[in-house]
């Protein structure tokens, strides 16, 4: 009886398990998108920080720095969010494509472009990092950062 009992519970803990796995995975799709980088949270979102620090009388932007930031802040927006554009419908074409059984070959072309779009969004974010630390001087850097 302890045996039938012990097997019974044991198949009940493992297949309500596996039923919060499959119920966690389909929540995890439902998620907000994530960002269109393959470096996620790692670097800085600079133009974010300086945004927020625009005013400050410590940072004291000046006005050639204001008008060469604000530059370098839309051009990164704008391609960033046409690159974002591409990227996660892909990205959802792909997932989708994953559970309804496609085979892994077939999905590589696409995998491969979409590897390809967010590199190029990695890219664009690091120009941003690496221009916006050019207008600023070490000081201002040293509190925005």
């Amino acid at each position: 009886m302890k045996k039938q009992l012990l097997s019974l519970l044991t198949a009940i803990a493992l297949l309500t398990g596996a039923g919060f796995t499959t119920l966690n995975a389909a929540q995890g799709m439902k998620q907000k998108p994530s960002k269109p980088f393959l470096i996620q949270g790692k670097l800085p979102h600079l133009t974010m920080m300086v945004k927020a620090m625009w005013d400050d009388k410590d940072v004291a932007l000046t006005a050639k720095q204001k008008k060469e930031l604000l530059v370098i802040r839309k051009e990164t927006i704008t391609q960033a969010k046409s690159l974002n554009k591409e990227i996660m419908p892909l990205e959802a074409e792909i997932v989708k494509a994953s559970y309804d059984g496609v085979e892994p070959g077939k999905l590589k072309e696409k995998v491969q472009h979409l590897a390809n779009l967010r590199a190029s969004a990695t890219m664009v974010h690091l120009e941003c990092i690496y221009k916006t630390r050019l207008i600023l001087t070490k000081e201002q850097l040293e509190i925005i950062e």
